[in-house]
């Protein structure tokens, strides 16, 4: 069985961490797991790069491997893809930040992978952390 999964901004930022529980997830589970996220979740990545290789101790080099790396395991999505769901998104979503996030899930009828608490408050989609999707995949 796969799962599908709309993957947040917060838990990508965790997979440049080599001993992350969120790596360990995507790189052991590929064939398990269907992943998506909005297309300018990358780009947020870019920005923060010097961020990102200053937290998770890499090179630059590493940094667009990983990057790479990513872009062949995920399914980035442009916002015309899903934007008959913002409006729905914009009502039930407790922080603007993640209405892309919730819309995608929406549409998609996916499970959102965030270890933001306050998206658990959405009824509309399952929110898993990613310590839950742990307990899910040794389940």
């Amino acid at each position: 069985m796969v799962l599908r999964f709309v993957v947040d901004t917060n838990v990508l930022f965790s997979v440049f961490k080599c001993d992350s529980g969120t790596r360990k997830i995507i790189y052991g589970h590929e064939f398990e797991l269907e992943l998506h996220s909005p297309l300018f979740a990358v780009s947020e990545l870019k920005e923060l790069k010097d961020i990102v290789i200053k937290k998770a101790k890499i090179s630059e080099a590493q940094f667009y491997q990983i990057l790479e790396e990513l872009n062949e395991r995920i399914f980035l999505w442009p916002i015309e893809s899903y934007v008959e769901f913002i409006p729905i998104a914009e009502k039930i979503t407790p922080d603007p930040d993640d209405i892309p996030f919730v819309a995608l899930a929406l549409k998609l009828n996916a499970y959102l992978w965030s270890n933001d608490k306050r998206l658990k408050e959405v009824k509309e989609i399952k929110v898993l952390s990613t310590s839950e999707i742990i307990k899910m995949l040794e389940g």
